[in-house]
């Protein structure tokens, strides 16, 4: 367990650098879409703080891979969790998105649809290939 904490933290303060450019994309983003703003020095340190925590836990959450007793799809459905609520909760709290329920269900549609089609390819680029090498070497045997 203690293993997994730290690959936990690494993994997390590893990507967390991440965060002000995740920040500056979100913020180029906003302004693209017509929403020109002015930010006050707290709005640019929340974004900063949050959007470092951010890509720390989702960098971070991936360590749920490496637990050898914990099969693939739970895996999988921790790290969807994990993210979603990362995601949501940090647009929300910095107003990237607004808080109504039309809003979060499309974001959430959006988050699924991606998720899926992300966890599709890894599948059929990756996972499939190696299981396919292994299951190989195991009936030359």
């Amino acid at each position: 367990m203690k293993k997994h904490v730290i690959d936990f933290m690494h993994r997390g303060l590893v990507a967390s650098v991440g965060g002000p450019v995740i920040l500056a994309i979100v913020y180029l983003c906003i302004q693209g879409g017509g929403e020109a703003m002015t930010l006050t020095v707290n709005e640019v340190v929340l974004g900063i703080l949050t959007s470092a925590l951010m890509a720390f836990i989702a960098a971070g959450i991936s360590v749920v891979y490496q637990i050898e007793k914990l099969p693939l799809m739970w895996a999988s459905f921790i790290q969807a969790i994990v993210l979603y609520l990362d995601y949501l909760l940090i647009y929300l709290l910095n107003g990237w998105l607004k808080s109504e329920l039309k809003v979060i269900l499309i974001f959430t549609v959006c988050f699924v649809a991606g998720y899926i089609v992300i966890w599709t390819m890894i599948y059929f680029m990756s996972i499939r290939p190696s299981i396919n090498k292994i299951n190989r070497k195991i009936q030359e045997s």
